[in-house]
């Protein structure tokens, strides 16, 4: 799943998590949604809803790539279509749970980040007829839907920062990371004693893995606590 995104990837398009990838296993093969238009819910999370409208921008962003590979097939977009929702399912739950635990972000946050991006910079300097183009003719969204989404992928960032950052190394599995790094320098070296550059550069390397499998697991573990509070409902036509 996670090569296909990798494959197909947009840059415009902020809403692949990927250390939630092939985590979230409640995405079935055939989605629709429950009601036919374009306000209609695809699926909903916690009661909010993710629009079939604003499923299908994001799929059609991904997929414009992806059709002009050889090898894009019927399957592959139907795979496509399910890792897109699975990113908006991820993206709105962190969202959530940042907002639950107190985690915000401000309109000065929005406005800093709309007006530094440089796809709405003419001449020099962030320009709003250029801003409001790009967003109504390249996303196909209003200003206002544009910052809600900006909002929401802020939100997710945040949380999933804050998980990974409670990943620390503790004072017993560092002192192991040392032991490690010092028998596997000492089989690399056959023998011969690593400098102090090396043996530094290895613990940081061993520490910084054990810190992202660790981080790994507890976004895995969120995820299970989403899947078992049942708080996630997704649309399917009979």
């Amino acid at each position: 799943m996670i090569s296909i995104l990798n494959k197909y990837k947009n840059p415009i398009l902020i809403i692949t998590i990927l250390f939630f990838v092939g985590s979230l296993g409640f995405v079935g093969a055939g989605v629709f949604m429950e009601e036919y238009g374009p306000n209609a819910a695809i699926a909903k999370v916690d009661g909010e809803s993710i629009k079939y409208k604003d499923f299908l921008r994001n799929f059609d962003l991904l997929s414009q790539e992806a059709r002009n590979q050889e090898d894009f097939d019927e399957n592959s977009e139907k795979a496509l279509r399910q890792q897109v929702l699975q990113s908006m399912i991820t993206q709105l739950s962190l969202a959530q749970a940042a907002q639950r635990f107190g985690i915000g972000v401000s309109d000065l946050e929005i406005g800093y980040a709309i007006k530094s991006a440089p796809v709405f910079n003419v001449g020099g300097g962030f320009n709003k007829d250029a801003y409001i183009w790009v967003v109504r003719n390249q996303f196909h969204m209003n200003p206002a839907e544009y910052e809600a989404q900006l909002k929401r992928e802020k939100l997710a960032s945040k949380f999933q920062n804050a998980l990974i950052l409670a990943a620390k190394v503790t004072p017993q599995e560092e002192k192991l990371l040392k032991e490690e790094t010092d028998k596997a320098l000492a089989k690399e070296k056959k023998g011969k004693k690593a400098s102090k550059k090396e043996k530094e550069s290895a613990e940081a390397a061993l520490s910084l893995a054990t810190v992202q499998l660790k981080a790994q697991d507890l976004l895995a573990a969120y995820s299970d606590k989403i899947n078992a509070d049942n708080k996630i409902r997704i649309f399917k036509k009979d």
